[in-house]
Order: structure tokens, then C-alpha cells, then sequence
């Protein structure tokens, strides 16, 4: 069969969304919204769980609560900065499971879903050991936990998505990963928003536990990627099975599984995956980290040929996290607490709450404009008011000025979802070659995670050493000089097909 030909009937073809589709997706996305679940989870009762702010029950005392009863303790003691070291302890278990599955062939030996089914294991581990920690040791552990589960879910998930759907569903499936993320942030601030207090503050940790469970169980009714199992074992009969059950249309079974045989014979695949057209913004973080690089790292950060491609990764991904958005994320409920006079935390928590919905809305808007108008205009307007914002705060809240800061966080929000949220990894497989977009979707989220690392272990350091005000100015220089970065080094990828032309272009 000629592979033209197969190509040409499945990827033209328009299929509807099958039952086990729409299953299969359910369940592999609860991944993306654990991790932005796991984000925010700590925002709100950090202060509480550490024993540096009481905030009282529904109950009468804590002598009262069912965790008395069995003993646990109100809070955990910490030292100082115990919190900062908790909430980095999530980025290092990422940090670490991206070097895995980035850099090794793990990918390829195990299954795509029993690699996620792993991954929503350590989820739940890490939650449970959250829920019921006695000392730091325990709740660090479950945290590291969570983030090894993060980690890994965020580059296996959307490979399956992308290899279960259709062509002309992967960009409507793959999106849904962005939209769970914002969802499970908006999730932890309302959970934290009724149980965020001295007597309930494990709950919180008690629902991920829940989600990882659920996610897990749920995996095992969900199908195997079928390219992987052609890729793999050459299973034809299971491959049609599973593919048969995915597609409205089996006429254009057999022409897909030929096209990855083809594929398997020609040593084309990370041909065959920069030609996939997905507006995914999450899986094109991972689109090509499964297959063993075309070059080595020491090849891609030294070769003079690949140095503009270099800086760029690393421009737009050290740039999402050190614009300062994650401080929000992470300990956003204790800048507002410092600026409002409500002792019982409350209207900083409903607060949090609607900036997370706007997070959810815009995260909705913005994915038909990324097309529309353009990756580069949409990435230096997301600077720009990221850079602005971050001076109203750094304005704001040495003042107290409460109108400034709210507006600030609000607008933060609004101009990181714009941009530099999804635009980051959707253009490094769009401005790399076939021969490097492996080693540079793996290095780019190696750059992401220590970016993000670093932004969630020194911010309360730097706050306490320098005050809020100086700390967001220093956010707002580095969106300054990013932007500056971001003018000069990025390139525009709308409208083109090859890495070559974008550079080409960009000359």
C-alpha cells in the first residue's frame, strides 16, 4: 500500500468523537488538572498547616475533630522557610521525572498508559502522605511524590491523547490539557476557600488523594496507545481493535496502521510528529520526548547550527516562570494577606478564588487567537503586561494600596494566560528541526522545571529579605529584558511548515 496514499485517507478524513474517545481523554486529563490542582494546593493553608497562622474550625476546639481523636497534630512545625521548601519539594519531583523520561528511553520500552497509570500513582501516594504527615520529613516526601507524578503525567498524557484521536480531533482534545490545568488551580482555591482553617486544612489534601485514586483506577479502562503497540510489538490485531473502537470511520484503520508501519520501517518518527498538526498546549512539551534524540545534548547546546534555536528555547522557557506568575500561584494568599485587614482570611480567599476563574476563562479565550493572530504579537503583549503588573505590585505593596494589588494580580493572570502560559511550548516544535526537536522539548522543560524551582524556594526568601515591593520590581525588570529577548531571538511560526522557513523568515 502505497504510504501516500494512507496518509492521505486518514488524515482527511472526519471522524466524530467516539464514546471510548471521550472516556479515554476524561481520565488521561485528570492529570493535567492534579497538577494545577498541586500548584495551588499549599497558597492558601501553607501559613495554617506550619503553625504560623491560626485560623479556627467550625468546631468548638480542635480537642473536638476526628484528627484529634486519632491523634494527629494541629499543625506541623517548621523552621523558616519550611513552606518555601514544601511548596519547591513538587518542582524537584517534576525537575527529576522529566530528566527521566526526557533523556532516556523509558518512553519507548513501557506503554504510554501504563506510564500515565504510574504517574497518577504517585499522585495519589503523594497526596495520602500529605493528608496524614506528623513531621516535615513525611509532608516533603508527599510532596516530592506529587511532583514525580506530575512530572511524568505532563509528558506521557499528551502523547496518548495525541495517539488515541483522530487528526482532526487531536487540537480540540489536546487544548483540554491547558483548560484542566486552570481548572484544578481554581479547584484547590475552593476547596481551600471551605476547609483552609486549623481544624480541616488536611482535606485539601485528602481530595487530590481522591482524584489520583479515581485517575488511576480509570486508567485501566482506558485503551493502549495503538501506535505504540505497532511501534513497539507490531501488533496489528490489537492495534485494529483499539483503533476500530477510537474511529467513527474503519475504512481508515488500516490505512493508519500502515502509515505507522511505514513509519516504523523508515525510521520516520519524529518526521511523522513535527508533521502532526495539534494546537495542544501542553503536548507539544512532549510531543517528541519519547523517541531517543536525533542528536546529543552536549551536540545541541555547543553546535553553532543550532544557537539561535538554544536561546530560544531557553529564552521562552525560563521566561513563563521567572516573569513572577508562579509567586501568585504559589503564595499569592499571603501577599494579599498582608495588604488586607481581615483576620480571618476569608475575602483574601474568595479573592483567590476569582482570580482563578478568570484564569479558567481566559485559558478558554485565548486558544483561537493563538492562530488567528499569531504566536509572537500574543507572547510580547503577555510580556508587556506581565511586566506592568509586576510594577504595580512592586508599587502596591509597600503602599498597602489594596485597589493596586487586586487589579495587579487580576491583570498578572490576564496577561500570563495571553501569552507566555500556552505559546511557550507550543513553538518549540514549530521553530526546531526534526533533527532537534527531541533534545529541545526535553531540555526546554529541564529549563522550565528549575525556573520554577527557583522561583518557588527564594521568593519568601527574598521577601522577607527585601520586602514584596523590591522583589516584584526585580519580576518586572526581568519581563523588561525578556521582552527585549523575546523581540530579537523569537521567531513568528504562524503560517509556516518547516523549522527552516520560520528561521529563513526571521533573517
Amino acid at each position: 500500500m502505497n504510504p501516500a496514499t494512507s496518509i492521505h485517507n486518514f488524515l482527511d478524513k472526519r471522524h466524530s468523537i467516539t464514546f471510548t474517545l471521550a472516556w479515554s481523554t476524561f481520565f488521561i486529563c485528570l492529570s493535567a488538572l492534579q497538577f494545577g490542582y498541586h500548584l495551588a494546593e499549599l497558597n492558601a493553608p501553607g501559613e495554617i498547616l506550619s503553625c504560623n497562622f491560626k485560623k479556627p474550625g467550625p468546631l468548638p476546639s480542635y480537642d473536638d475533630t476526628i484528627w484529634s481523636h486519632l491523634n494527629f497534630r494541629q499543625c506541623i512545625k517548621m523552621p523558616d522557610y519550611g513552606v518555601a521548601l514544601v511548596t519547591t519539594m513538587f518542582t524537584i519531583g517534576g525537575l527529576l521525572a522529566s530528566i527521566v523520561l526526557g533523556f532516556t528511553s523509558v518512553c519507548s520500552i513501557y506503554g504510554r498508559k501504563q506510564l500515565c497509570t504510574v504517574a497518577a500513582l504517585f499522585y495519589f501516594l503523594g497526596s495520602s502522605l500529605m493528608s496524614f504527615s506528623q513531621t516535615n520529613w513525611q509532608i516533603n516526601l508527599g510532596r516530592l511524590l506529587s511532583g514525580v507524578g506530575a512530572g511524568s503525567s505532563l509528558i506521557m498524557s499528551p502523547i496518548l491523547i495525541n495517539e488515541l484521536a483522530p487528526h482532526n480531533h487531536r487540537g480540540l482534545l489536546g487544548s483540554l490539557m491547558q483548560f484542566a490545568v486552570s481548572l484544578g488551580i481554581l479547584l484547590a482555591q475552593v476547596v481551600s476557600y471551605f476547609y483552609s482553617d486549623d481544624q480541616q486544612w488536611r482535606i485539601i489534601f485528602i481530595v487530590a488523594g481522591c482524584l489520583g485514586l479515581i485517575q488511576f483506577l480509570g486508567l485501566f479502562t482506558v485503551p493502549e496507545s495503538p501506535k505504540w503497540l505497532i511501534m513497539k510489538y507490531s501488533d496489528v490485531q490489537q492495534a485494529t481493535l483499539i483503533l476500530e473502537s477510537l474511529r467513527t470511520d474503519h475504512t481508515t484503520v488500516e490505512f493508519e496502521i500502515q502509515h505507522w508501519k511505514h513509519l516504523l520501517t523508515n525510521n520516520l518518527v519524529q518526521q511523522d510528529e513535527e508533521q502532526t498538526e495539534t494546537s495542544s498546549l501542553l503536548s507539544h512539551e512532549s510531543q517528541s520526548s519519547f523517541d531517543p534524540p536525533s542528536i546529543s545534548t552536549w551536540k545541541f547546546l555547543s553546535d553553532l547550527k543550532y544557537r539561535n534555536q538554544l536561546i530560544a528555547v531557553v529564552l521562552i522557557m525560563t521566561g513563563q516562570q521567572w516573569s513572577g506568575v508562579n509567586t501568585i500561584t504559589y503564595y499569592g494568599v499571603q501577599v494579599l494577606n498582608g495588604i488586607f485587614n481581615n483576620p480571618d482570611g476569608n475575602m483574601v480567599l474568595f479573592l483567590s478564588c476569582l482570580i482563578s476563574t478568570v484564569n479558567v476563562l481566559v485559558s478558554v479565550g485565548v486558544a483561537p487567537l493563538i492562530d488567528k493572530w499569531g504566536r509572537k504579537p500574543l507572547l510580547m503583549s503577555s510580556v508587556v503586561i506581565c511586566g506592568v503588573s509586576a510594577l504595580s505590585l512592586a508599587i502596591g505593596i509597600p503602599t498597602k494600596n489594596d485597589a493596586v494589588v487586586v487589579t495587579a494580580f487580576f491583570s498578572f493572570i490576564i496577561g500570563f494566560g495571553i501569552g507566555l502560559g500556552p505559546i511557550p511550548f507550543l513553538m518549540i516544535s514549530e521553530f526546531t528541526g526534526h533533527d532537534v526537536v527531541t533534545i529541545a522539548q526535553s531540555f526546554g522543560t529541564v529549563m522550565n522545571w528549575c525556573s520554577n524551582m527557583s522561583v518557588a524556594m527564594f521568593f519568601p526568601i527574598l521577601t522577607k529579605l527585601l520586602g514584596g515591593g523590591l522583589v516584584f520590581s526585580v519580576f518586572a525588570i526581568n519581563c523588561l529584558l525578556y521582552g527585549i529577548g523575546f523581540y530579537y531571538n523569537i521567531p513568528e511560526t504562524k503560517g509556516f511548515n518547516h523549522s527552516n522557513d520560520v528561521w529563513e523568515n526571521f533573517k
